[in-house]
């Protein structure tokens, strides 16, 4: 082959291995990591808003 093809060739390899490591990169990233914490402030409201209409309703 000459140079400058097998220079593309190697170029091409090296961005496909580039563009496989970022799609496994994204597959990793897990959307409960993101609700997780939603999910424990909207827990924490919620008992929050309970104990004050309980402590509401006693008065």
């Amino acid at each position: 082959m000459p140079r400058s093809t097998q220079d593309r060739v190697e170029q091409s390899h090296r961005e496909v291995e580039a563009l496989a490591e970022e799609m496994r990169k994204a597959r990793a990233f897990s959307p409960w990591s993101a609700l997780l914490p939603f999910s424990l402030g909207a827990g924490f409201a919620l008992a929050l808003l309970l104990a004050g209409l309980l402590i509401l309703r006693l008065l």
